[in-house]
């Protein structure tokens, strides 16, 4: 009797909790490819694609867990035709992305999806055999998804999927071209889930803060001139000011400075040598942003606005879209995608440094 006490306290002081913690699906994306520039025109056509995926699911050790509704981390192949074998080709991937619930329940709900990895595309632009194909100057390119869907329970194993998505393949001008192939999708699939076990809440870890200040650099290098490609390097000093709306997502605002030398020789094609100073090459902009905080990674998105763009070369407003992995309370690396409406500008690699109080003696 005292034995089968001890065992009854034992499992009501654990309050484990019986769940289905893997899953494995699949998905069908039928979708286009969208030309976003003129010089891509010519690329559009039907695409058509699917994804098996496996899924860590009811990730109740995990701290974040209880901030986010029936949130899963995925690893997923993906394959795309592009519509276009000679030009485009096809795309192969491998990502990893985290969805979550936003709206509903456990039975019906609608989730986002976001997530990123590396792709192979077949056909890339060559100047003397894929001349046409001004989009992609690159096999290896980094790719990035956001979805919005509705997952309907169909049993207690069976889930099935469909939405709305974009997919983005670009090298972030590390070759040219690289104008990017966007493809908006429709996407349907069914999960099944697996391997029923007991799973203990995370009662021991608590999520801190974010610190209301950040300073960070970033570092990047892009081609530029397809006939002659030449490599210049990017340089990036950065502040934000966070603002914590709850433990896992902020809002924050902030500003760039950024020297980026390919300003005068975009400015002025026909100049070989053109003159490059700070006057010529800094530019500058603000912005406003948010991410999720995910345990020690983030992802991020910005929207900013230039205050100095030396000769109108780029757009007025920019965009960020990335990744923030946090070493502690203070340290962090960073890795985002600048892009201009869809266009991929470079991609930029830094660290950064976070407080709360600024002290002045």
């Amino acid at each position: 009797m005292y034995r089968c006490l001890f065992i009854l306290l034992f499992i009501s002081q654990n309050k484990s909790i019986a769940q289905y913690t893997r899953a494995f699906g699949g998905m069908y994306f039928p979708g286009f490819l969208y030309a976003h520039t003129a010089d891509a025109r010519n690329l559009e056509s039907h695409v058509q694609g699917f994804e098996i995926s496996y899924s860590q699911l009811n990730n109740y050790n995990k701290s974040w867990n209880k901030y986010y509704k029936d949130a899963s981390v995925n690893y997923n192949f993906f394959y795309m035709n592009l519509g276009n074998p000679k030009l485009t080709g096809s795309i192969y991937s491998l990502c990893t992305n985290f969805q979550f619930n936003i709206k509903g329940n456990s039975k019906s709900h609608l989730a986002l999806r976001f997530g990123t990895g590396l792709g192979y595309i077949t056909q890339k632009f060559d100047f003397y055999k894929n001349r046409k194909n001004m989009a992609i100057g690159s096999n290896i390119n980094g790719c990035i998804q956001l979805g919005l869907y509705i997952q309907h329970k169909l049993s207690s194993k069976i889930d099935m999927r469909a939405g709305l998505g974009v997919t983005h393949f670009s090298n972030g001008s590390m070759r040219v071209p690289n104008l990017g192939v966007n493809m908006p999708s429709l996407f349907i699939g069914l999960q099944t889930r697996y391997k029923y076990r007991n799973t203990l809440p995370d009662t021991t870890s608590k999520i801190s803060k974010q610190a209301k200040h950040t300073v960070l650099f970033n570092y990047a290098f892009k081609e530029k001139f397809t006939a002659k490609p030449r490599v210049f390097n990017i340089y990036n000093i950065g502040y934000r000011m966070t603002n914590n709306i709850s433990p896992v997502r902020d809002w924050y605002w902030g500003g760039d400075i950024v020297w980026d030398a390919t300003h005068p020789y975009t400015h002025d094609l026909k100049n070989p040598n053109p003159r490059v100073a700070i006057d010529n090459s800094t530019e500058a902009g603000i912005l406003v942003g948010h991410q999720y905080n995910i345990g020690q990674l983030s992802f991020l998105t910005d929207i900013g606005i230039y205050i100095l763009n030396p000769y109108q070369t780029k757009y007025f407003t920019y965009q960020r879209l990335g990744f923030r992995y946090r070493f502690n309370k203070k340290w962090f690396a960073n890795g985002t995608l600048k892009v201009h409406f869809g266009t991929a500008d470079y991609f930029e690699w830094g660290i950064g440094y976070s407080f709360d109080k600024f002290k002045i003696k």
